[in-house]
């Protein structure tokens, strides 16, 4: 049986941190990775490339834990501050990176907003352009730090169970077999975004679809419960509205697309065809559009805004991709996404009308009139400068170009954040709250998002800062 001081399960960039960090002190480690090499998508891949770093460790833990609207304890936060003082220079020295600083907290209202900065990669070794795809070059330079130190990565190699003796967790269950760990396990491998009943059981509302990693299927919430894992806000998820679409192939299934908007005029409105809320928030890509999609109509039985419709012109249509190269899908090569949206109109993800009715007819909507009306009410609060929903009259662009297109939204994003209970050292917790021995926690798996997502770039961040405590603590422990 193999033996190692610690197991890495999953290789994303909380699985890359920790394996390093463990590495840099001493430790032999393996990493563990279900997907293959050649068809590897982690969710640090398929990011935007950005990272959230902390100026003021007081002021940034007051952030996070207003942000997180008393889910996630104190001194978690305040080891996530702490550490995200230093992620951007130990992403220097580790890969290479430097980073220069583009955005601020998405919440500036809360208090310690301003501790808070948002960095994009982008120095001489990279010359990274956002849409050139900043979290590929990202991952791939913390991934080259991991070969460049000889860390074994076993690919197609899912883990199964957690081993346990005597309460304390000793290895991996691997396809490929068992591998015991001396120092413990880390457990770095995503959160449940394709498994549809942790979904439907867990999440607010339901349906709810991901742009992240389709590899995400639960597997360590599965591990840690079995181990006798207590879990927290399994609830929480980092949210916007999405693109859910239709494959025409043999083998069938989705794609997941983060979705732009802008530029405007657009209206989204609900499945009975009303605007219900400022649609600036989407076309920002903020996460506070997604909490409006939630709505439960009781009288109805239904969540009457799941899925909700987007109604644009022609001008929209001209001006780009629907969905951003640089992330996702069309990123990792899942998909190649038209320049012109010609493809896609052409598949019957985007429906085409001469009005925005017979454009709503086409996409299938339960009341297309409802929707028309929509649209011109919508442009008659245009001519007057003045929306009912309280757009700024900046944003406030007709939709008067035919042709008209309707697609489909629905609540989603880029991850789910529930899992097993962690504590300030990323020690995986029981029910009551007592370490359970050996098994140790970062990344998507658990993440300590409440709420409020704080930033662009907030995911990145607690994977590097959280992989390096899991497994400076499993070390010391």
């Amino acid at each position: 049986m193999d033996e190692v001081d610690l197991v890495v399960v999953g290789f994303g960039g909380a699985g890359a941190a920790a394996a390093i960090t463990a590495h840099d002190a001493g430790a032999t480690v393996v990493v563990c990775e279900k997907q293959a090499a050649d068809a590897h998508t982690p969710s640090t891949r398929m990011s935007g490339g950005l990272v959230m770093a902390v100026d003021s460790a007081p002021d940034g833990a007051a952030y996070l834990d207003a942000c997180a609207g008393g889910m996630v304890p104190a001194d978690v936060t305040a080891a996530w501050a702490e550490s995200a003082t230093d992620v951007l220079d130990w992403l220097r020295k580790t890969a290479g990176l430097t980073f220069s600083c583009i955005n601020t907290a998405e919440h500036p209202e809360l208090p310690g907003a301003s501790g808070v900065g948002v960095h994009q990669p982008g120095d001489a070794a990279f010359r990274l352009d956002p849409s050139a795809g900043a979290g590929d070059a990202l991952f791939a330079a913390v991934a080259a730090a991991v070969r460049s130190r000889e860390i074994e990565v076993r690919w197609s190699t899912p883990a199964q169970r957690l081993i346990v003796e005597d309460g304390r967790v000793v290895g991996v269950q691997t396809a490929g077999g068992p591998i015991r760990a001396r120092r413990g396990v880390v457990l770095t491998c995503g959160g449940y975004e394709f498994d549809e009943n942790l979904k439907r059981d867990n999440l607010r509302a339901y349906p709810v679809h991901f742009y992240g990693n389709p590899g995400n299927t639960g597997d360590g919430v599965r591990m840690a419960q079995a181990a006798g894992a207590g879990l927290w806000h399994m609830n929480s998820m980092v949210g916007r509205a999405i693109g859910h679409f239709p494959l025409e192939s043999a083998e069938g299934g989705w794609l997941n697309f983060i979705i732009s908007i802008d530029p405007p005029g657009h209206v989204i409105a609900d499945r009975h065809g009303e605007r219900y809320a400022d649609e600036t928030m989407q076309a920002q890509l903020l996460h506070g559009f997604y909490y409006e999609m939630l709505r439960y109509d009781y009288e109805r039985a239904e969540y009457s805004r799941i899925p909700s419709w987007w109604v644009f012109d022609e001008r929209r249509r001209a001006a780009g991709p629907l969905t951003l190269a640089h992330i996702g899908a069309v990123k990792v090569g899942l998909y190649d996404w038209s320049a012109d949206n010609s493809a896609e109109i052409e598949r019957g993800w985007i429906a085409r009308g001469d009005t925005p009715f017979e454009a709503a007819v086409a996409a299938g909507m339960e009341d297309p009139e409802a929707l028309a009306r929509s649209v011109a009410e919508y442009n008659a609060a245009c001519a007057a400068g003045v929306d009912p929903l309280g757009r700024a009259a900046e944003t406030l662009v007709p939709l008067d170009s035919p042709p008209y297109y309707c697609v489909p939204v629905y609540p989603g994003g880029s991850n789910t954040c529930g899992g097993p209970v962690r504590d300030a050292g990323s020690r995986v917790l029981d029910p009551y709250d007592v370490p359970i021995p050996g098994l140790y926690a970062a990344g998507e798996l658990g993440q300590p998002v409440g709420m409020l997502y704080p930033a662009d770039g907030a995911n990145l961040s607690e994977a590097f800062c959280f992989g390096r405590i899991a497994a400076t603590t499993a070390l010391s422990d």
